[in-house]
């Protein structure tokens, strides 16, 4: 690799983790509690619709992260409610967070996905 992509290649690593820093962490039961008592949060699951279509949580909104048009999307969420956010291992949540906070938004991303969510024993939706 030669110096100039070497360094484009480490300013992006090094951008990502400033948003990824900017982005909370919530353990699934954390998430729970919350959702318990704020009936009106949204829930986003940003797995493809395949993956949501096999189980998900109760109330999700399905927007895949790696879409081309999950900005365009996202917009219609409101900004005045908290957004949980969640995938199935943890991984997508946080980009998808961090696109969310950096447009205004309330969001939280669920640490270990629906995995963790389902080995916490919390319950699931199956469908669309």
């Amino acid at each position: 690799m030669n110096k100039a992509a070497q360094i484009i290649f480490c300013c992006l690593l090094t951008t990502a983790g400033v948003f990824a820093q900017d982005v909370p962490e919530w353990s699934p039961s954390e998430i729970s509690k919350k959702l318990k008592a704020n009936p009106t949060a949204v829930i986003l699951d940003v797995r493809t619709p395949e993956e949501f279509a096999e189980d998900h949580l109760a109330r999700a909104i399905n927007i895949d992260v790696n879409s081309p048009d999950f900005e365009k999307q996202s917009a219609k969420l409101d900004k005045k409610k908290p957004v949980y956010v969640y995938c199935l291992g943890g991984v997508r949540s946080k980009k998808a967070a961090g696109i969310l906070k950096r447009n205004g938004y309330q969001a939280v991303s669920m640490s270990g996905g629906i995995k963790a969510w389902k080995s916490a024993g919390l319950p699931v939706t199956k469908g669309n």
